[in-house]
């Protein structure tokens, strides 16, 4: 029996969350065996450049030209920002943590939807926001104390939004190759120069882990291209939650990081706002 296509999905789905859960971990090995930390969006950076060299000598800069060049510079932007501050977070913080708050992404999109695309602002959202913003609380201080890496992984999970927005925004005339090539050629235009400035020979497992953590990334996003082609965005969003249980195995076994219950009790209220808000966007 072959399965549907919507199956298919939810399973590529699954298979791009673990690969960007391992993503994490290999670059928090990276960065505690010394690596600067900016190689990291510096090798992720030109791997996405290497993966897209045939598309670049094909096209050469004429496929590049756009008539987007503010679009896309905000897209950089917002783009290498957040990776870096996912990397601060990952480094500062333990990883299911991290990971967990950085999964409020879609809740940051709505306020930024209603004030760059003009969209209507619905008290179910709005309801739904705040539920999921609680999640974020009671992941971020269930202690009552507000560490750096909560503030870097908010910021990520914030201009993560921003980049989904930008990517809304541009998708009617920006084929995703550009887009992508773009954004790999400004990741090692900044971090190029900085990487070369700190650069102190990372020992073997450094480099081995940055290199398995880049590949892994090229591997998550197109199994999530792949996933996306099968199944609606509504029914892959609430599987991205399974990173959390998954980064949270990762960082018992390599880090000894016990998860604590305010991790339960906030991925619960995110995963419960997110399935409000695609049972929202089904209806329309």
């Amino acid at each position: 029996m072959t399965p549907s296509p919507a199956l298919v999905g939810l399973g590529l789905m699954l298979a791009s969350t673990t690969a960007f859960a391992g993503m994490g971990a290999c670059f928090r090995l990276a960065i505690q065996d010394g690596l600067p930390l900016p190689l990291v969006p510096f090798a992720r950076g030109a791997f996405t450049l290497l993966i897209l060299s045939p598309w670049l000598l094909r096209h050469g800069v004429p496929g590049l030209a756009t008539r987007r060049p503010s679009g896309h510079a905000l897209r950089c932007a917002a783009g290498i920002a957040s990776f870096m501050l996912y990397i601060l977070a990952i480094a500062w913080m333990p990883l299911a943590d991290a990971v967990a708050i950085m999964q409020a992404k879609p809740l940051w999109a709505l306020p930024l939807a209603v004030l760059l695309l003009g969209e209507r602002l619905r008290r179910d959202r709005v309801l739904a926001a705040l539920l999921g913003f609680a999640g974020v609380l009671a992941i971020a201080r269930p202690d009552g104390a507000l560490s750096l890496g909560t503030v870097a992984a908010v910021g990520s999970g914030v201009t993560g939004a921003l980049v989904m927005i930008t990517l809304k925004r541009m998708s009617g005339t920006e084929p995703p190759a550009r887009v992508v090539a773009w954004y790999g050629i400004a990741s090692v235009l900044v971090w190029g120069p900085v990487s070369a400035w700190v650069w102190d020979g990372p020992s073997g497992l450094a480099l081995a882990c940055l290199l398995a953590g880049s590949a892994l990334a090229v591997l998550g996003d197109m199994l999530l291209q792949l996933a996306s082609r099968r199944a609606e965005v509504g029914l892959l969003a609430p599987i991205e939650y399974a990173g959390i249980p998954i980064s949270a195995g990762f960082g018992l076994m390599l880090f000894g990081e016990a998860p604590g219950w305010g991790l339960g009790l906030g991925t619960a209220l995110m995963l419960a706002a997110t399935l409000w808000l695609a049972r929202g966007a089904r209806r329309g």
